[in-house]
């Protein structure tokens, strides 16, 4: 396009055949590998830093025969090290810009001239020259290291949180296998038992027969065997996941419990009275959510963290305090983002768990709001609509009301 508009449209000297030349062979590439892309097949990580290779290759003999450097174009070539920052590893994409350094200093030393109107010569200084090969070297190596940061924190946070998805659905499907491993139980109990007392009829009638007595001993021992299995199964199971459903105070107070250890305490402070409470679900997004928040506010917390719940008819809310110094201001609007650097972080922490507990708790239904208290200290609110998270049955363990953890 750039070529027509100054070749056709302006009327200034082209190099055409050398310039189509180079356009044309990179049509036929991309042709080729459109094919393969049709076919099914695709480049590996060699193959597609080959391809961004060629790109520079093309783009420069394009820009040697159009001026070198002095040709505006020439800010093209931050494109391909770009793009492998931001997919290739620092090993490859530092070949790349070292490539693409060299291509980049011989431009500066060998080019035909800018194009111009017939019977001109465009000559530009040597110092604004060797200034635009300053400027997009230096442009170049910035924008390269700053992109393989960025992809590689965000690649980092990706796996994080993969990881957490993982052990998420791994917790719940063990829960569901414990719950059918409970059922199966309970059901084959009745079968078993029907067995157990047919055999033992079996052994009232021809158990003094020596032809039969000894199989019947050993099957009402085996019966008896599998009853024991069966109660060890039921048993395992309800001891995976005694309490599916809560008092929220109790969900609470066992969030704090895994903090009894830490350096400062937790305290758990609800309206409730013993066994009162809102009944919630007890599933795993809700516990490692809450734990990741605690767990941030203990690490920043001067003596305490303190943790309030309350509810009304509409929504159940809670809020985790600290007395430590509070968040940056410049990190409040970006907190539970995934690009948070420890520049902006409290602490020079990257901000990782925040965002996995933000992720984890949004799936309950939850909004999250992050704040300073005019006290000194962070304050994170959650808020859920009852329906989100209120389970529809009483709890299956005690309540508590206000609790200290230490």
């Amino acid at each position: 396009m750039a070529l027509c508009v100054v070749g056709l449209g302006m009327g200034y000297s082209v190099p055409w055949l050398p310039a189509l030349t180079a356009i044309g062979a990179s049509v036929a590439l991309n042709l080729s590998l459109s094919s393969l892309h049709r076919s099914g097949q695709r480049l590996d990580g060699w193959g597609a830093l080959a391809h961004l290779g060629y790109d520079l290759v093309q783009l420069a003999v394009l820009l040697y025969l159009t001026g070198g450097l002095d040709n505006p174009f020439a800010l093209l070539l931050l494109v391909p090290v770009t793009i492998s920052a931001t997919l290739f590893s620092a090993k490859a994409t530092t070949a790349l810009l070292m490539f693409a350094l060299g291509l980049l200093l011989g431009l500066w030393r060998w080019h035909l001239p800018l194009p111009c109107p017939p019977g001109e010569v465009m000559r530009l200084p040597a110092t604004y020259s060797f200034g635009m090969l300053a400027a997009i070297a230096l442009g170049m190596t910035f924008l390269t290291v700053y992109a393989w940061l960025v992809s590689a924190e965000a690649r980092r946070r990706q796996s994080a949180l993969v990881a957490t998805q993982a052990a998420l659905e791994r917790e719940t499907r063990m829960g569901a296998l414990g719950a059918l491993a409970a059922a199966a139980a309970h059901e084959l109990g009745g079968p078993l038992g029907t067995i157990t007392l047919i055999a033992r009829d079996l052994e009232d009638s021809l158990g003094e027969d020596p032809q039969y007595a000894q199989d019947i001993r050993l099957l009402l021992q085996e019966t008896r065997r599998c009853r024991e299995i069966l109660t060890g199964i039921a048993v395992r199971a309800e001891a995976d996941d005694p309490f599916p459903k809560v008092a929220l105070p109790v969900l609470l107070r066992e969030v704090a419990a895994g903090f009894e250890q830490a350096r400062v305490p937790v305290h758990i402070a609800t309206p409730w009275d013993v066994g009162g409470g809102p009944v919630v679900r007890r599933g795993p997004e809700l516990l490692h959510g809450l734990a990741n928040i605690v767990s941030n506010a203990v690490r920043h917390a001067g003596t305490a963290v303190e943790i309030n719940a309350d509810a009304d008819d509409a929504e159940i809310r809670l809020s985790i305090v600290d007395d430590g110094s509070g968040f940056p201001a410049a990190l409040l609007p970006k907190l539970g983002e995934p690009f948070l650097g420890p520049s902006v972080s409290r602490s020079g922490s990257t901000g990782l768990g925040i965002f996995i507990a933000t992720t984890l708790l949004e799936r309950t239904g939850a909004r999250l709001s992050f704040s300073n208290r005019a006290s000194g200290g962070a304050r994170i609110d959650i808020r859920w609509r009852r329906p989100d998270i209120e389970a529809d049955s009483a709890p299956a363990g005690p309540g508590t009301g206000d609790q200290t953890a230490r």
